[in-house]
């Protein structure tokens, strides 16, 4: 029997992104509802006609490093996530983002002033799933620029 060990090593003042924004397994009623992926507490909910199967689905995380420095953290605001093989009316998820960091001072979206360590950004979102939509699995992209100033 045989396992994978992983690591990722960074240069200071990097991102990488080390996982996914998840909306989990959904089922599609005969009124539309909505699927929302807390950025802060990783929790999911479901509201109107969109009901959760199974305890899957999380926030998607970036972590970069850096020294003291002026942050300034951009990107979508919206992902259209479409059908693999088409056929199928697209979902909107609006996006939320939120920061920590390991240095213990303030982590504001926009411009901030971070210590040194390792800054965590989070992102979630709000999708809003149509009545009836058919089933499938649904993926799209979307950026987080951070600059280091």
């Amino acid at each position: 029997m045989s396992s994978t060990a992983n690591a990722a090593v960074v240069r200071p003042n990097t991102l990488i992104k080390t996982d996914d924004l998840d909306f989990g397994t959904l089922l599609s009623g005969p009124a539309g509802g909505t699927v929302t992926i807390n950025p802060v507490t990783n929790g999911r909910s479901a509201a109107g006609g969109a009901t959760l199967i199974g305890n899957d689905g999380g926030r998607a995380m970036f972590q970069g490093t850096g020294g003291i420095f002026l942050i300034t953290v951009s990107g979508s605001t919206s992902v259209t996530l479409t059908r693999a093989g088409g056929g199928a009316p697209a979902m909107t998820a609006s996006l939320v983002r939120a920061a920590t960091t390991s240095g213990g001072g303030i982590a504001l979206l926009g411009a901030t002033l971070l210590p040194s360590g390792v800054q965590t950004y989070y992102i979630g979102g709000t999708l809003a799933v149509p009545a009836n939509q058919p089933e499938g699995n649904y993926s799209g992209t979307f950026t987080l620029t951070v600059n280091y100033l």
